[in-house]
Parts: structure tokens; sequence; C-alpha cells
């Protein structure tokens, strides 16, 4: 059995629909079922590759997505591929029904914004009740709905439980894949010339595989004792566990850093982003410091690591709240219902 995974990851998309897709490959692939990465160009290609799958590139634009139809029904005809999982924003409903006369389809959908002609559809998101897809969807869908299905890898299905810490020594700061608007740089400098930079003793930075500043920042903050400095690492959940407080964009890590029950300070980098930040915080679960497009982020950050609510009282109660809400078996769940779809 073959599973198509139609995703593009590059330095405009967030590598955040990678490695969800990623995720659950992974699961897939410990059920015996194989998963064929297929992207509109080889941007991702190493790093697919380094992971044990194969990319096939469709030489198209990821941007206009119709323009690939022809070719991408090539590929599900030549690789035999029974479901194609679908994870992009620039779908359109003419792709879908296109498409759905070669394979099943599964659409990973953040947005809710459209009612598709697919076979299943998984909406992980934490805001997912508001674009009611029970009520627009037939029943013919199936429909994998709400944070249970956060597509994580394994490891964090295992971590063990937070430390929590009387102070905040140690702080995390995260980025996603890239870092368009110069954040951990700006961050950094900003939060050096702070008062709360004297009570720290740890601040682990950790760049994102498509980030293009790395020597630069590691040559500016080289004298430094208190920073450590990373690229794309490979254990992020090492750090979650090991820190007392993170800093980061509002994307698929949230869910990591949930799972982690690390408690959280989220910004926004991206419209995609702004529920995720909105219902996290609503629910008292991680705080907001606003949208780096748009706000002072970097002030906001210090004055809420001043905050008296940061104490440890507040970070017990946030840390137990975050695990409960995200246990990091999402992609495990996935991977069932699609072996059923499969055999079924």
């Amino acid at each position: 059995m073959k599973i198509g995974i139609r995703v593009d990851a590059n330095e405009i998309i967030a590598t955040g629909h990678i490695m969800r897709c990623l995720a659950i490959a992974e699961m897939l692939k410990a059920t015996g079922v194989d998963s064929l990465f297929i992207s509109a160009d080889n941007f991702a290609k190493s790093f697919i590759n380094q992971k044990g799958y194969e990319l096939y590139s469709l030489n198209s634009s990821w941007m206009y997505m119709e323009d690939e139809i022809e070719l991408l029904q090539q590929a599900i005809e030549k690789y035999e591929i029974e479901i194609l999982l679908v994870d992009s924003y620039y779908v359109t409903k003419k792709y879908f029904h296109k498409i759905h006369k070669s394979t099943k389809i599964i659409y990973i959908d953040d947005y809710g914004k459209d009612v598709f002609e697919i076979d299943m559809l998984i909406c992980y998101a934490n805001y997912y009740q508001k674009f009611e897809l029970e009520n627009r969807y037939s029943s013919n869908v199936k429909l994998l709905l709400g944070p249970k299905y956060s597509p994580l890898r394994t490891v964090f299905s295992k971590l063990p439980a937070k430390n929590i810490a009387p102070q905040i020594k140690e702080l995390l700061i995260l980025s996603g894949g890239t870092d368009h608007h110069g954040f951990l740089r700006d961050f950094s400098k900003q939060l050096w010339n702070s008062a709360i930079f004297e009570e720290l003793e740890k601040i682990h930075v950790i760049c994102g595989r498509y980030y293009n500043e790395y020597d630069k920042l590691i040559s500016e903050f080289s004298g430094i004792s208190k920073f450590y400095f990373y690229n794309a690492v490979e254990n992020i959940e090492d750090y979650m566990l090991a820190s007392d407080v993170a800093i980061s964009s509002a994307g698929v890590v949230s869910y990591e850093l949930c799972a982690a029950g690390t408690p959280t300070i989220l910004y926004v980098i991206a419209d995609n982003q702004m529920e995720n930040a909105r219902s996290f915080y609503e629910e008292g679960l991680m705080e907001y410091a606003g949208d780096l497009r748009f706000d002072l982020v970097s002030e906001k950050i210090i004055e809420i690591l001043k905050e008296e609510r940061l104490k440890i009282e507040y970070r017990e109660r946030t840390s137990s709240i975050m695990r409960r809400k995200i246990d990091g078996k999402g992609a495990q769940r996935i991977a069932h219902e699609i072996c059923h779809m499969l055999y079924k």
C-alpha cells in the first residue's frame, strides 16, 4: 500500500507543514504503509530523503496548484497511490474535484473556509468548532476534529512530566523554519539590554532549518555567555523540557509546546497563526505578545516576563492544562483512520 503526501516547504511556507506530514508518515510506516512525498519542487528533497522517504517533484508552482493537476494525476497512476494526503493552503475546489477522480483524498485544513470533494478532513486546530464542519460536510466525509488529532512526532507522546522551577532561569526562543522579520536577533538584543537578562542563566535560541542568518547571529552574540544558539535541532523536545518559559511563533510548534507542558509566550508571524494564538490565550494556556508584522512584540514579551503572574503557581497550573490538552498521540490516531480507509 502506498500513500501520497502532497506538501511543500520553502523559504515562504512554514516548515510545520512538512513536520506534521512526516509525523503521520512515521506512524503509517510503523503499520507497514509506505509514503511518497510529492512537492512542487525539490526544495525539501534532501530533508525528506534524510528522514527516509522519497520525494517526487512535479516541477510546478506551489502557488498555482490547478496548473499541476495533470502532472499529479500522472504521478498517482505511476506510483499506484491509493490515498493522497494534501497539506496546502493553495488548493481549490476544481483541484480536488479533478484529483478525486484518480484517488481518495485526505485534506489537512486550518482555515475551514470551503467544503471540498474529499474523503477525510483533518482539522486539529484548537479553534475547530468555529468552522461548524460537522454541519457543512456530508456524512460520507470522515472528520477528524480537535487537538487530539494534532500530528506530532511520536516522542511527544512519551515525554515525562515537566519540572517547574521556582524561578525563571532558562528561556527557549523559537521562530519556526525561517525568520523573515528578524525576530531572533531583535529580541535577543532587547533581552540582553533588559533588567530580566541579569536574572537568567541560559537563553536557548533555536534557528529554523531555512534560517539564513545563523553565522551572523553567532558572531554578533559570541561574547555573551548566557546565549546558546542552535541550528535546526532534531531533539527540540529536550530544550522544551529544560526551559522554564518558551517564546514561540504560534504555528505547529505551539502544539508541541503544549505536549511538553512548557509555559509559553506566543507571537504571530502570519494570518494562519492568529486563531491559534487567540484560542490558546483565551483558554489560559499561553500568553500572547502580538503580531510581529504590526506590534512591538519584543517589548511586550519582556513586559510579560516581568509580570507577577509568571510565578511558579501560574506555570504549574498552565503546564498541567497544556499536557491535558495535547497528549502527543494525534499522528497515531490519524494513521489508524488512514489504515482503516485503506483496508476496508
